[in-house]
């Protein structure tokens, strides 16, 4: 991925888009002083990760919700299993499906050891394949640049989800998953 590119990150509202995680929780969580950040090539595409695989989402959910436009200073390598020739490496279109995580671990582990910055992979819950999600490892937690702590990666903008209501109705549109208020007492 070429530097500057803009990437996209679906995160708890409040905290810093660039946590990158090592508590073995996501797909290709690296484990230790290494974290992995996960971010995709659209905004539609961290929204389905998120909220897939259900049909209501109570609108006060999306307030818990932040979405941010975020970049790297540098360019990444990334393993792009999305290409027909990461078959000649074993990946299949399971790597993106399976929910044996520590199998997922393995490859991002392995990955990561023979100098990958990160993968380029398929969105579970996106069936349309147009736009990919890219893992990037780093060392683990907060590595959101700051004035005060400057690093290589940078948030371009963060909208809170409640704010965004084009996102909602395109998450209606392309899934069926629609966000409703909750009702009041009767």
């Amino acid at each position: 991925m070429a530097a500057h590119t803009t990437i996209y990150r679906n995160h708890a509202a409040g905290l810093g888009a660039w946590w990158f995680s090592s508590n073995g929780a996501g797909r290709f969580d690296l484990t230790g002083a290494e974290g992995t950040c996960y971010t995709a090539e659209s905004e539609l595409v961290t929204v389905l990760e998120a909220w897939s695989g259900i049909d209501v989402i109570p609108r006060p959910d999306t307030a818990k919700r932040d979405i941010s436009a975020v970049t790297v200073h540098r360019d990444l390598r990334l393993a792009d299993t999305t290409s027909n020739r990461a078959i000649q490496f074993g990946v299949t279109a399971e790597m993106f499906t399976t929910s044996d995580y520590p199998l997922t671990q393995q490859w991002s582990n392995a990955l990561r050891k023979a100098g990958f910055d990160g993968i380029r992979y398929w969105a579970r819950h996106d069936l349309a394949h147009i736009d990919a999600c890219i893992a990037v490892f780093a060392p683990s937690g907060d590595r959101t640049s700051t004035p005060k702590d400057p690093s290589e990666f940078e948030v371009l903008g963060t909208e809170n989800l409640r704010e965004r209501p084009d996102l909602w109705k395109a998450l209606e549109h392309e899934a069926g998953i629609v966000v409703l208020d909750i009702p009041g007492s009767l």
